[in-house]
């Protein structure tokens, strides 16, 4: 099988349905890496982000995941952007990478003062056009540690 690029950024190899299908379902494997990540300060983040302490990030998305899926799964991919626009609540955006065997996601995690919610930039999957939702599904759940399945 050879790596095949789906795009979702772009919108050419998926229709929008299959975007937000995969996107509901990659958030659900991800919840509780993200609820662990939130135990952190929010202005401690911010800190690090604009201050561009990118290793200390990348430690704590690793020791956030660390319960949850296999070593080097889940990657800070060094990148972040804080907004702080008046009237709003504060929103980070940290650039991320899943990385299993059969899959490689990019996308963005966005943590708002009222919600978490992430972007998918890009899957690189290894299989045959048409993208496969339960292949999909299925990638993820092998990345998890067997103790974080039940």
């Amino acid at each position: 099988m050879s790596a095949q690029a789906h795009d979702f950024s772009q919108g050419r190899v998926a229709p929008p349905d299959m975007l937000e299908a995969a996107e509901r379902v990659f958030a659900t494997e991800l919840r509780d890496f993200i609820a662990e990540l939130c135990l952190l300060d929010g202005g401690v983040l911010i800190g690090w982000v604009r201050g561009e302490h990118h290793g200390n990030i990348a430690d704590l998305v690793a020791s956030s995941a660390e319960p949850f899926f296999k070593d080097a799964t889940l990657a800070y991919a060094d990148a972040a952007d804080v907004s702080l626009a008046w009237g709003r609540s504060m929103q980070v955006v940290l650039d991320m990478e899943f990385v299993t065997k059969p899959v490689t996601v990019f996308f963005k995690l966005v943590l708002d003062g009222y919600f978490a919610g992430i972007a998918i930039q890009r899957i690189l999957a290894e299989s045959e056009p048409p993208f496969s939702l339960d292949g999909f599904a299925r990638a993820l759940s092998d990345a998890r540690l067997e103790r974080a399945r039940a």
